[in-house]
């Protein structure tokens, strides 16, 4: 037991990939503030600390018992805060709904706070923090905002990014290195991918859903054209396309806007697109930035308009 009192414990955020996760603590002014071995906040007030686990982590002061702590989301940093509680008396149990008390901020705060533990992408966390203010400044985002604010949410919610190009054009192999795991089949034999194959990536800071799509090509096998229609219309409903064409092969002719990019630049080939090498690493740096930019315009996240972070996560 902490030498301050007792600590009940509880972490409100799923496991998984997220930008931030939210754990509360219960316990008296002196135990709270014992446990973490940093100083809390008032009542109803927020605070940036850095924690005992080198994680910095914004705390937010319920009521005079209840704080909430939220660190970054990777597992390990989940793993090593619940390891550091637990070996100061902190007692766990189960995660209570969170009902964010009208102590806590004004509308757009507790709005915010509700949104945070979810948000996808660990650039959203410091945007996410400056709305307040920034709706107090600027008051509520404007039809000027709309477009801004539609690419920002996809810091919040992932966005997805379809591969695409003719067969044996590398898709899997740059999803697999994009990832940096094997999560897709990757062989020299056209046809290889019939069924889609997503990963969770972060690109640039951005992080994605990426689609390994089969490849696109006409065929008289019925499995394989079936692939490919429900492909297509995958393809169409992703925020992204990147297109990919080998040094041998020309680039599908759909989906103009798409991103092109030629593989397997270590075996040589035209440079008349951004190159990239799954096999030597050559070029992915400069796709993910790409990706980013293409997504969430740097432009975008300059910006101090407030941006509409709740809104529709459609087009």
């Amino acid at each position: 037991m902490s030498a301050h009192g007792s600590i009940e414990a509880c972490w409100c955020s799923p496991t998984g990939a997220a930008a931030i996760a939210v754990l509360q603590l219960r316990g008296t002014p002196q135990a709270l503030q014992g446990v973490l071995g940093v100083d809390v906040p008032a009542p109803g007030a927020t605070a940036l600390r850095r924690l005992a686990i080198e994680d910095e982590a914004l705390l937010l002061r319920a009521d005079e018992r209840t704080l909430l702590v939220t660190p970054h989301g990777g597992p390990r940093i989940r793993q090593r805060l619940t390891a550091w509680l637990l070996e100061r008396g902190a007692r766990f149990g189960a995660a209570p709904a969170i009902a964010w008390p009208e102590a806590v901020g004004d509308a757009v705060t507790r709005r915010m706070l509700t949104l945070l533990p979810h948000a996808a992408s660990d650039l959203a966390v410091a945007l996410l923090l400056a709305q307040p203010e920034r709706w107090r400044v600027h008051g509520p985002p404007g039809a000027g905002d709309t477009e801004r604010s539609r690419r920002l949410r996809r810091l919040i919610h992932a966005p997805t990014v379809a591969i695409i190009g003719p067969p044996n054009a590398g898709k899997s192999s740059l999803l697999n290195a994009l990832a940096g795991r094997e999560v897709a089949a990757a062989a020299p034999i056209a046809g290889t991918t019939r069924d889609f194959v997503t990963a969770g990536v972060t690109l640039g800071g951005l992080a994605c859903t990426l689609i390994d799509a089969p490849g696109l090509r006409q065929t008289t096998d019925p499995i394989e054209a079936r692939a490919i229609e429900t492909a297509r219309a995958a393809i169409a409903a992703a925020d992204l396309r990147i297109s990919l064409a080998a040094p041998d092969q020309g680039f599908l002719p759909d989906w103009p806007d798409a991103l092109r990019v030629r593989t397997k630049a270590d075996l040589g080939g035209p440079r008349d697109h951004p190159c990239v090498s799954a096999n030597t690493g050559s070029g992915l740096a400069d796709l993910a930035a790409r990706v980013r930019e293409a997504l969430v315009p740097s432009e975008d996240l300059a910006s101090d308009r407030p941006f509409d972070f709740d809104g529709p996560t459609g087009p």
